[in-house]
Formats: C-alpha cells, sequence, structure tokens
C-alpha cells in the first residue's frame, strides 16, 4: 500500500513537465517570445511578464495573449489607483490637474484594454493590436501634462513605463498571432 503511494505523489512531478514541454513546443511562452523579435519588446521581459501568471507554463499563443490582455488591464487599473490616492495628497495645484488630467487618460486606456481583450478573445488578433497601439499614447500624453512646467516631475514615471511596457506586449502577441 505504501508503494502506490508513493507512486501516486511522484506521478506530478513526473507528469507536469511533459506538460510543460507540450505547452511550450506548441507555442508555450519560450516560443512566442523568442518570435517577438526586439523590436517590440526582450525575450527576457516576455519571459518575465509571462511568467509572473501560473496560467502561461500551460497555455498556448492564444492563451498568453489573453493572459496579457488581463496583465495589461491589471496594470492599467493599479495605475489609475495612484493616481487617484496622489490626487488625494497633492497641494500643488498644477500637479493635481496634471494627474487629473492623467487619470482621464487612463479611464480611456482600461476601456481600450478591455476592448482588446475581448477582441483578443475572439480571435480578432489584428484589432486587439491597434487598440493595444492606441493606448500605448497613454503614457506618454500623461507625461506630457508634466511637461509643461520643467520644474515639475511626474509622480507616476515609472507606473507609466511599466504600463507602456505591458500594452507593448500586449501589441506584440497579437501582432505575432494575425
Amino acid at each position: 500500500m505504501a508503494r502506490k503511494n508513493n507512486i501516486c505523489l511522484l506521478f506530478p512531478l513526473l507528469v507536469l513537465p511533459i506538460i510543460s514541454i507540450a505547452a511550450d513546443a506548441a507555442g508555450g511562452p519560450s516560443t512566442v517570445c523568442s518570435f517577438l523579435g526586439a523590436s517590440y519588446v526582450s525575450y527576457d521581459y516576455c519571459m518575465a511578464v509571462l511568467s509572473s501568471d501560473p496560467r502561461s507554463s500551460t497555455a498556448d499563443p492564444h492563451g498568453l495573449a489573453l493572459i496579457t490582455g488581463d496583465l495589461a488591464l491589471a496594470n492599467a487599473t493599479a495605475v489609475r489607483s495612484t493616481i487617484k490616492l496622489l490626487l488625494n495628497n497633492s497641494s500643488d495645484p498644477f500637479i493635481h490637474t496634471c494627474l487629473s488630467h492623467c487619470r482621464k487618460i487612463y479611464d480611456g486606456a482600461i476601456s481600450d484594454v478591455r476592448k482588446a481583450a475581448h477582441a483578443t478573445a475572439r480571435r480578432n488578433y489584428a484589432a486587439a493590436e491597434e487598440l493595444f497601439d492606441g493606448v500605448l499614447n497613454a503614457p506618454a500624453d500623461c507625461e506630457a501634462t508634466f511637461a509643461a512646467r520643467p520644474v515639475a516631475s511626474s509622480p507616476i514615471v515609472k507606473e507609466d513605463n511599466e504600463f507602456s511596457d505591458i500594452a507593448c506586449l500586449g501589441r506584440a502577441i497579437n501582432n505575432y498571432l494575425k
């Protein structure tokens, strides 16, 4: 009886690597990331982002595109939350105005990322790529509002850059699939 229990415990350890290898052979994270090319995102960045979601280990390219949409939506929502928090704590009228503008920009970006995720789910990769391409303007547009006063620096540069990177990955994977 003890021997059967040992085999049952070892079974997942033997099968999970095979499943992971099979998923990658069918276009898993490593395969997809290597095809994106450095003009979009680096292989290391792509792998790091996709590996952050446990679903990616068994996902096909379509599944990876869906995961990227989920991650982009979560990221844009987090940026908007950070903006709201900063708005509540801002005493500088210029910074407050800029952050208000950025909040509106990210409201639109969140809406477009949702649309991109729906387009990906319908396998309309061209539409999803176009929507991700559009949201790539959000961080730059937000940062541009702070440039009107050179001494003012944006408190969300890091967040803007992170959103830009994940949106670029979403665009790249949908481009790969179309």
